[in-house]
């Protein structure tokens, strides 16, 4: 009796479960049905404003339902196509495209989609938000992007002097991997070593002050960072070089070659390439590197481009 009894308590419990089951399948397929059917009225109001078919077919395999909507309220999109094509359109971002190609026709839509992204449709150091914190070793630290002076990172400490100048400091990750890449490199015959790691708000106010001194606000602002907003106080940053040579030589040499293709297998990538200052703010620092992790640095590496590119479409979008 005792058996039977707790063989129709599970029989219940089963029907209730498979009853939960179909009850959270019918209202998705009802919520899914509802979208395609709105996403058809919309697409249908675009078709009446003149959209061509491959257009109508960017939008709906490219865009969300809420971005497709989004478009039914605005007049027809001259060019939209152009846009919307390209790997990383953000719909959100859309308007400023669309200025930003008003004034300056002549240039790529990919080119403006990735200016806009990150931003560079702005004059540096406006539009300025707070860094997001909780991206913690991911965290994106540029011209619009400020720490508070207060910040400083948790767990620094000097890095040894084998691999680094006095009283340079990181967290215990980016100096396992730096020890870790200077290892590997040093038995392939290059010799790398750490001039600068962590700066506080303080000395970076002090640094960014002496450039201006010597070479004037403009000059100043593409090689060095204001207070806030250098990414050497987030402690993720390295200057490597090899010793005997200059910032200015260190791109003639076999450590900067062998850097460029090998850094991103332990975490880290050239932060300011070459051509691509209307992109990060600052003119090419061959020996300016970011550590984002083996993952993410893989990933910024294979798609060739810069990390404030990778943080807008991918980790801000």
């Amino acid at each position: 009796m005792k058996r039977k009894r707790r063989l129709k308590k599970q029989a219940k419990l089963m029907i209730f479960i498979i009853m939960g089951i179909f009850i959270v399948m019918f209202v998705k397929y009802q919520n899914n049905w509802q979208k395609d059917n709105q996403i058809s009225e919309v697409l249908k109001i675009l078709n009446e404003k003149n959209y061509d078919e491959g257009t109508l077919k960017l939008i709906h395999d490219k865009l969300t339902a809420e971005e497709i909507v989004d478009l039914e309220n605005k007049q027809k999109i001259k060019n939209l196509e152009l846009f919307i094509k390209e790997k990383y359109y953000l719909h959100k971002n859309l308007d400023r495209y669309l200025t930003y190609f008003t004034t300056h026709p002549e240039e790529n839509p990919s080119d403006i989609i990735a200016l806009v992204n990150v931003s560079g449709d702005y004059e540096g150091y406006s539009h300025v938000k707070e860094a997001d914190l909780t991206k913690k070793n991911l965290i994106l630290v540029n011209k619009y992007n400020k720490l508070a002076q207060s910040y400083i990172p948790d767990g620094l400490f000097n890095m040894n002097l084998t691999y680094a100048y006095e009283n340079r400091k990181v967290n215990q990750e980016v100096n396992e991997a730096f020890i870790k890449m200077y290892k590997d490199a040093k038995e392939e015959g290059y010799d790398l070593f750490v001039t600068s790691a962590f700066r506080s708000f303080d000395y970076q106010q002090t640094l960014y002050n002496n450039y201006i001194s010597m070479y004037g606000v403009d000059y100043a602002n593409t090689v060095s960072a204001q207070a806030g907003f250098s990414e050497h106080q987030t402690g993720l940053a390295l200057d490597i070089l090899t010793p005997g040579v200059s910032m200015s030589d260190f791109k003639n040499t076999k450590e900067y070659e062998w850097l460029i293709s090998n850094s991103y297998k332990y975490g880290f990538i050239l932060r300011y390439p070459e051509n691509k200052t209307h992109l990060t703010g600052y003119a090419f620092e061959s020996w300016h590197y970011r550590y984002l992790g083996e993952e993410i640095a893989k990933k910024v590496f294979d798609e060739g481009i810069t990390y404030d590119e990778y943080y807008a479409f991918y980790l801000d979008n």
